[in-house]
């Protein structure tokens, strides 16, 4: 064959292709009308589920296929460079809004126009512009909380100033004060709305002070140890709304079951200068009552059903009528327990001046010396941060 009819065999097999085509309709429009039915949905490289991903469209979005292959779409997705490219999505991942029309037959007399197929109900939009799923879930975290605490931390360090100015010694050291400790806890929340959720949840915190000191430059030498500690479970009741995807507010309230506990151990050299004579008191006290929290939050999905949570909430709480046990014993085998009441007061060494002191007493103490005696109070005001996962059913 010579060359100029190889040329024109080439040339009209071309146009035949081009011709067939744009006869058979491959241009990107008239397609099949989808939408995004799982709470995520991956558009992949090629359709196959090994294939690399090329995107991820939340719930609701809408997306128009050419063709389906097998158990796959090719759709045509844009790109964050404002181009566009060709991916596959799974049809377990979306729905059929409207199916592709095929052509009229040629020479066929125009039929009565039809009414588009009916496009089931949408979910409304959540705030922000972005559809939010009504899924139920768990929240499972880990955290830190901070909290004023006040009466608990002023009687440990009243006592040590207590004895050092029965002494007339100086303090050497610090008395440590409990403002911090770890929490864990768990959160169900149920859907009201989109992007609107009712949550009840419960959680453990936990926090304590250990410190020893000693007194110098006195009539004698002597230690003092002392720790302070609180626990609590506050349940809560709150309202969660997502203003965006990621984003969230709450606002709530609890009910909190608190206990706190003291220490305190004063010691002396006996005679000898090897035993010591020593003084000890243990006390824990009860309480409930009602507070309220704010908080923000950020969530990071990693799939249709888990996702990772940061929270900070600030919390106010403050108890007072703890009611509880106290324990005394000393080196001489004496040993005795008193119910009733945690109290702060303030007690005189012998001079002008008065130290806080918090015990549990069976009645108001009336000793010499004592004045401005109220029932203790715990403030659990303060801030806590905890990261945790979401789990949605």
């Amino acid at each position: 064959m010579s060359r100029r009819r190889r040329s024109l065999s080439f040339a009209a097999s071309a146009l035949f292709f081009i011709i067939m085509i744009l006869v058979g309709g491959t241009g990107w429009g008239g397609g099949i009308k989808l939408r995004v039915s799982a709470e995520q949905a991956n558009i992949r490289e090629k359709p196959d589920i090994m294939s690399a991903i090329l995107q991820q469209l939340p719930e609701g979005t809408t997306l128009e296929a050419e063709r389906k292959e097998g158990e796959w779409y090719a759709v045509l997705v844009e790109t964050e460079e404002g181009g566009s490219v060709l991916g596959y999505v799974h049809e377990s991942l979306v729905m059929v809004l409207e199916a592709a029309r095929p052509e009229p037959a040629p020479q066929r007399a125009p039929v009565e126009k039809q009414e588009p197929s009916r496009v089931p109900p949408q979910t409304p939009a959540a705030p922000g512009g972005m559809e939010k799923s009504a899924r139920t879930s768990v929240v499972f975290w880990l955290g830190g909380r901070s909290a004023a605490v006040g009466d608990l931390n002023d009687g440990a360090e009243g006592l040590a100033r207590y004895y050092g100015s029965r002494l007339s010694a100086v303090i050497d050291g610090e008395v440590e004060e409990v403002h911090s400790g770890y929490l864990f806890g768990a959160e169900a929340r149920a859907p009201l709305g989109p992007g609107f959720y009712f949550s009840l949840g419960a959680e453990y915190f936990s926090g304590e002070a250990s410190s020893s000191v000693s007194y110098k430059g006195g009539s004698s030498e002597a230690s003092y140890s002392t720790k302070p500690s609180l626990r609590t479970i506050p349940v809560s009741l709150a309202l969660i709304i997502y203003p965006l995807r990621f984003i969230y507010v709450k606002a709530g309230l609890d009910y909190t079951f608190a206990t706190c506990s003291y220490f305190y151990h004063f010691g002396t050299p006996g005679p000898d200068g090897q035993t010591e004579v020593w003084q000890e008191w243990k006390g824990e006290a009860t309480s409930s009552g009602f507070g309220y929290q704010l908080g923000i939050g950020l969530e990071w999905r990693l799939d249709s059903r888990f996702s990772l949570i940061a929270e900070g909430v600030y919390r106010y709480s403050l108890f007072d009528s703890f009611e509880g046990e106290d324990f005394y014993q000393e080196s001489t085998g004496y040993q005795s327990r008193e119910e009733g009441t945690l109290y702060h007061f303030r007690a005189s060494a012998g001079g002008q001046e008065t130290y806080p002191l918090v015990f549990i007493r069976n009645k108001e103490p009336t000793e010499a010396g004592v004045k401005e005696v109220r029932t203790a109070e715990l403030d659990l005001t303060g801030a806590s941060l905890k990261l945790g996962i979401k789990v949605s059913f």
